[in-house]
């Protein structure tokens, strides 16, 4: 069975070795925003959320960060980087762990297709809109 783990921000530094070899990966698919370190003090501020999927042997199968983004009419739970694998039963628990703190949806990017393709496929999301960017 895999189990979601939320990590309070005072024990980031402790667990973000279970992290790193997911949340690289996700960087690496990345456009440059984060590195690894970068990423890693960026959430022991608690501007990001960690959050670990484990399976029955302890192993890290899966890393995410997360943001809380508050609009008028919604609580979304914005995944700044995922990386691994994850079960349904992961993902669902994931789920009501979002809307047990208020979310009223969860979003996330990606510049692959495939991973588009992927998060439709698997968690049911849909696209919504394009982030398009002027770098200056």
């Amino acid at each position: 069975m895999d189990t979601l783990f939320v990590i309070p921000q005072q024990l980031v530094h402790q667990y973000w070795c279970l992290a790193i070899p997911h949340l690289q990966r996700a960087l690496d698919a990345g456009n440059g925003e984060f590195t690894i370190d970068q990423l890693k003090l960026f959430t022991a501020e608690g501007n990001c959320i960690l959050l670990l999927v484990l399976n029955q042997e302890k192993k890290c199968t899966c890393a995410l960060t997360i943001q809380w983004v508050t609009y008028p009419n919604d609580r979304v739970c914005y995944i700044t980087y995922i990386g691994g694998t994850t079960s349904q039963e992961a993902w669902n628990q994931f789920v009501e762990w979002v809307k047990q703190n208020g979310g009223t949806s969860i979003q996330g990017s990606t510049k692959l297709k495939a991973i588009e393709r992927l998060w439709r496929i698997k968690w049911n999301m849909k696209p919504k809109y394009t982030l398009m960017e002027l770098k200056l």
